[in-house]
């Protein structure tokens, strides 16, 4: 009895010293099937944007509201990797997890994906989900969009809208 107490006790020091495995990345293959569990992805309107679609609605110029006729329509965020400060093209699951006042504008997955593919400013996008933060590269970007599709993430657009972020 005392040996095998002894033999526990050496197994849980030995592991003490021992630091956890990183898990594997997930593929893109499982991001797509996750990203296609969303019914929408909401999507921050970069402030340069924002602030000429309230200066044609001033102007009652109709043609120059919808976020993306602007030159920069969607905010970029920043996240650290490593010491560099990296551009990411964020989207949020929920008005929930968004910060107020921040307008969003309503996209599907496959629609969030495109928009990332024609972002010439990041390399980087991430999903703010409750249950964490997705993150894939304009790398994986291919496998993404075919996975989300294969897992049900129809192309249809959603129609332009604007919500706000409520998150304090």
């Amino acid at each position: 009895m005392k040996a095998a107490a002894l033999v526990v006790l050496a197994a849980a020091l030995a592991a003490c010293g021992k630091a956890p495995e990183t898990p594997a990345p997930p593929t893109a293959a499982a991001l797509g099937a996750e990203l296609a569990t969303f019914p929408q992805l909401l999507v921050p309107i970069s402030t340069t944007t924002w602030a000429g679609m309230q200066k044609a609605i001033a102007l009652n110029d109709n043609t120059r509201v919808n976020a993306d006729q602007h030159p920069q329509p969607y905010a970029h965020y920043t996240v650290q990797v490593g010491s560099q400060a990296v551009p990411v093209l964020v989207a949020y699951t929920g008005v929930w997890l968004a910060p107020a006042p921040t307008p969003l504008q309503p996209m599907s997955v496959q629609q969030y994906l495109r928009v990332f593919g024609a972002d010439a400013g990041t390399d980087l996008a991430s999903v703010i989900a409750p249950k964490g933060r997705i993150f894939f590269t304009r790398e994986q970007l291919p496998d993404v969009i075919a996975a989300a599709r294969a897992a049900g993430a129809t192309s249809d657009d959603l129609p332009y809208g604007i919500v706000h972020g409520v998150a304090r």
